[in-house]
C-alpha cells in the first residue's frame, strides 16, 4: 500500500490527526516474526523472499488497521528500490527482514517498528515545517510564498533521502502537503510542481546552489500562474475526464495474492470509527443500508440502479432517490460532474461490468470510481460508492481488512495511477471470512 501515499492529501498524514504509541506495532510485529520463524529453528534467517514480501503486506494491513492509512508509508524508503523516500533506516524486505548479521529476529522486529517511528517522525518534523513558513510567509504573495515553502524545504528532503533514487518525488510530495497546508490545493497546482520539478532534478544526483534556486524561483511562478488560471477557468467535467482515463486505467491489473483470514470487518470498524463519532444516526443509516447490501450481494443478483438507489434511501432517511437531473458539484464547486442525455445509460451499463469476468480488484475498483465520478444522487455519493465496492467483494465471498486507504484519499479522475493504486491497494487488504 505504500503507493497510496502519492495519492494522499495533507490532511490524511497530518500527525495532527492521530494520536501515536509505537508498542501496539511492536507487539503486531512481534507476533507475526514470531509465526514466521516458529518452524525454522537456527535456519530462520534463510526466510524465502516470498515469505518476506507477504510479511511486508501483513505489516501494511495490521499498521493501516491500528494507526490509519498514513502508516502505510513506513517503508518509503531512501535506498532502491525504496525510491528515494525519507525513511532511511529501512530498505527492503530482501535487506531488512532476517539479516545475516542479525543476532537473533528480535533485531528484525526493532527494525519494522524503528522504520514505522522514523517516518511518524517526519510527518511531524513536515507538520512543524509547515507552520514555521506559513507564519512567515502568509502575507507574501503567491509566487513568493512558493518559492520560500520550495527552498526551505529541499535541503531538508535532499538531506533526508541522500538524493537517493527518485528523491524529486519525496520532494514533490512534501511541497504540495506544504502548499495544501496553506489551502492551496488542486489539479493545476499539483501539475505545476510536477513539471517544474520534472524539468529540473534527476534521480541520483543532488541540485547545486544554482540549480536549486532557479528550480524554486521557478515553482513559485508556475504555482502562481496555475492558482490565477484555475480561479478564472471553467471547472473541467471530472465524469468526462474520469471516461477517458476509464478505458486504460485496469490494463494491467495487480497480480492476485493470497488471502488471509480476516481478523475484523473493516468496512463495519470504518462506520464505527469513523462515521460515528461523526454522527450516529448517520452511522446507523449507514449500517442498515450495509446490511441490506451484503444480502443482496450474497442472493447472487446483480448490481443495478435501482437497487443502488435503495440502498441510498436508506442511507439518506429518504425515499429512494432519482438519478440526478442537472450537473452536479462537490468539494465546494471545485469537482462538476457533466450531465448528456445517455449519462443514465452510460451509468447502468458501467455498474453491470461490475459482474464481468475480470478481475475482482479491477470491477471493485472501477466500480466504486464510476460512482464517485458519475455522481448519481444529489447527496450521499461517496457512501453509495463504499457501498457498490462492498457489493462486488461481497458477491465474491470475500471482505477487507481495512478500508481507510481506499475511502478517504482522494482520487483525481483524470489520473490513471490513481485508479491502478486503488486496485492494488484493494489487492492487498482482500481477506477471507474466518
Amino acid at each position: 500500500m505504500l503507493m497510496t501515499v502519492s495519492c494522499s492529501r495533507w490532511s490524511d498524514v497530518d500527525p495532527a490527526g492521530h494520536e501515536f504509541d509505537l508498542e501496539p506495532a511492536r507487539r503486531i510485529v512481534e507476533r507475526l516474526v514470531q509465526a514466521t520463524v516458529a518452524d525454522r529453528g537456527a535456519s530462520w534467517r534463510a526466510v524465502p523472499q516470498k515469505v518476506r514480501d507477504a510479511l511486508i503486506e501483513q505489516f501494511d494491513r495490521e499498521f493501516v488497521g491500528e494507526y490509519g492509512a498514513w502508516a502505510s508509508g513506513w517503508h518509503w524508503a531512501a535506498s532502491e528500490p525504496g525510491g528515494g523516500g525519507p525513511v532511511r533506516g529501512w530498505c527492503c524486505s530482501r535487506d531488512s527482514l532476517f539479516r545475516r548479521d542479525d543476532p537473533d529476529p528480535q533485531a528484525t522486529v526493532e527494525r519494522v517498528v524503528a522504520a514505522l517511528g522514523e517516518w511518524q517522525q517526519y510527518l511531524v518534523d513536515l507538520a512543524a515545517t509547515f507552520a514555521d513558513l506559513y507564519q512567515e510567509t502568509a502575507d507574501l504573495p503567491l509566487a513568493d510564498q512558493v518559492e520560500r515553502a520550495a527552498a526551505r524545504l529541499l535541503p531538508l528532503v535532499v538531506e533526508r533521502t541522500g538524493a537517493e533514487d527518485a528523491w524529486y518525488d519525496t520532494f514533490t510530495r512534501a511541497l504540495l502537503w506544504c502548499l495544501e497546508s496553506f489551502g492551496r490545493a488542486g489539479r493545476d497546482v499539483q501539475r505545476a510542481v510536477e513539471h517544474v520539478v520534472g524539468g529540473h532534478f534527476s534521480s541520483w544526483c543532488a541540485p547545486d546552489p544554482a540549480a536549486a534556486h532557479e528550480a524554486c524561483t521557478q515553482l513559485g511562478l508556475a504555482v502562481a500562474d496555475a492558482a490565477r488560471e484555475s480561479d478564472t477557468a471553467p471547472r473541467p467535467d471530472a465524469l468526462a475526464a474520469w471516461l477517458e482515463t476509464r478505458v486504460t486505467a485496469f490494463r494491467d491489473p495487480p497480480r492476485s495474492r493470497r488471502r488471509t483470514p480476516l481478523h475484523h470487518d473493516g468496512h463495519l470498524l470504518f462506520i464505527e470509527q469513523r462515521d460515528r463519532p461523526r454522527d450516529p444516526v448517520r452511522a446507523d443509516r449507514m449500517l442498515a443500508a450495509l446490511t441490506a447490501c451484503r444480502a443482496h450481494a450474497r442472493s447472487g443478483d446483480p448490481l443495478t440502479f435501482d437497487v443502488l438507489a435503495s440502498w441510498q434511501a436508506q442511507v439518506l432517511g429518504v425515499d429512494a432517490p432519482p438519478f440526478r437531473t442537472t450537473e452536479a458539484f462537490a468539494r465546494g464547486g471545485h469537482d462538476r460532474y457533466g450531465l448528456a442525455p445517455d449519462t443514465f445509460e452510460r451509468f447502468t451499463a458501467c455498474l453491470a461490468e461490475a459482474a464481468s469476468a475480470e478481475p475482482l480488484t479491477v470491477r471493485a475498483a472501477r466500480v466504486y470510481l464510476d460512482v464517485c465520478f458519475f455522481h448519481p444522487f444529489v447527496d450521499g455519493n461517496a457512501r453509495a460508492a463504499r457501498l457498490a465496492l462492498d457489493h462486488v467483494i461481497t458477491r465474491a465471498g470475500l471482505g477487507l481488512h481495512s478500508v481507510e486507504p481506499l475511502f478517504i484519499i482522494a482520487r483525481d479522475a483524470h489520473y490513471t495511477r490513481g485508479a491502478w493504486c486503488l486496485a492494488r491497494a484493494l489487492e492487498q487488504l482482500l481477506g477471507s471470512p474466518a
